[in-house]
């Protein structure tokens, strides 16, 4: 009898024995877990607070609020640590360290259990969410400010490539044909549009366009025959600018053109002025453009003052409608 009791004693004994150390193991592992959501928790802060210095100004009034309000920091850290050192239930420290930093929720009438806490911060971290929505989960921001993830994906993106500048058709190239079916052209004329590459121009006059560049019939002898240019109207005394820049090629005066003068443009690129009152410049002399290099008059054979402007590229003569502009009204 004594035997058995003996035997039984020792088997309960062993028994107890092997339940303290089964809890304390499962209270090892649950430390460990707990730590590691802390970890995690500051882990999570402090990559806020890293990745989005900026973003943390524009909270600057919330932020203000929680490092000047009453909470104890040293107080909290140190009951955290104790927690930690096993001189307290880590659950509950973690929680509460939480509610004395963060403070609760807004809204919260009564701080939640600890554990729930935990779960709650195990459960977000889970979820993989960014950075911007880390940010705004632990600075307790309802939602992240759309403002953050479009910076953030300016952050993160490489540099934008600026596209390339459609390219200059080169000198002399034909932008589009004019599909021209008239009365046959006079050799080194074209109707057809050719570029003159990178030529900065300007409207030598703007004014009305009383005559097109064509065939017509002529205002003053009455014969059908072709225009070389186009007649811009203006006033007597007008300033005439330079097409573009370049320099004088000539100056002269007939009877049909009256007062003229030539400039080229370089490339080929050359334009011819008639009918000027007053001619301002000499041969040459180098203008740039827009530059006044004349005045409109009615020299020569015209009916009244206006410009006759023409355009040409390697002796091929252009139409100056597509390169300048005219009054409508």
């Amino acid at each position: 009898m004594y035997n058995q009791s003996i035997q039984w004693s020792g088997r309960k004994r062993t028994s107890h024995g092997g339940e303290r150390r089964q809890a304390a193991a499962v209270r090892e592992r649950t430390r460990l877990l707990q730590l590691a959501v802390c970890a995690a928790l500051f882990a999570a802060v402090f990559i806020g607070k890293g990745v989005f210095p900026q973003r943390l100004a524009q909270l600057q009034g919330e932020l203000q609020a929680v490092l000047s309000s009453d909470t104890d920091f040293r107080a909290a850290l140190a009951g955290l640590g104790e927690s930690l050192a096993g001189k307290g239930p880590v659950l509950e420290e973690l929680g509460s360290f939480c509610v004395q930093v963060f403070g609760p929720s807004q809204g919260e009438d009564a701080v939640q259990d600890p554990a729930v806490q935990v779960q709650a911060a195990q459960d977000f971290l889970n979820l993989g969410a960014g950075q911007a929505e880390q940010a705004a989960h632990y600075l307790r921001l309802e939602q992240a400010p759309e403002a953050w993830f479009q910076t953030e994906t300016a952050a993160e993106a490489p540099a934008a490539q600026t596209a390339p500048e459609a390219a200059v058709p080169a000198v002399g190239t034909v932008v589009w044909s004019a599909n021209y079916t008239g009365t046959p052209l006079p050799e080194n004329y074209t109707m057809d549009c050719i570029s003159l590459g990178d030529l900065q121009t300007v409207t030598p006059v703007l004014g009305h366009l009383r005559s097109e560049y064509g065939y017509r019939d002529h205002p003053v002898d009455g014969e059908y025959k072709f225009h070389n240019g186009v007649d811009i109207g203006g006033q007597e005394g007008d300033p005439i600018g330079a097409f573009a820049a370049g320099t004088v090629d000539y100056i002269g005066e007939n009877d049909d053109h009256g007062l003229y003068l030539q400039l080229d443009h370089g490339n080929g690129i050359k334009s011819f002025y008639a009918h000027c009152s007053k001619l301002c410049v000499s041969q040459g002399q180098p203008v740039a453009a827009g530059e006044k290099v004349a005045e409109v008059g009615s020299t020569g054979v015209a009916t009244g003052p206006h410009l006759h402007l023409e355009l040409k590229w390697n002796g091929l003569h252009l139409n100056p409608a597509y390169y300048v502009e005219f009054l409508t009204d």
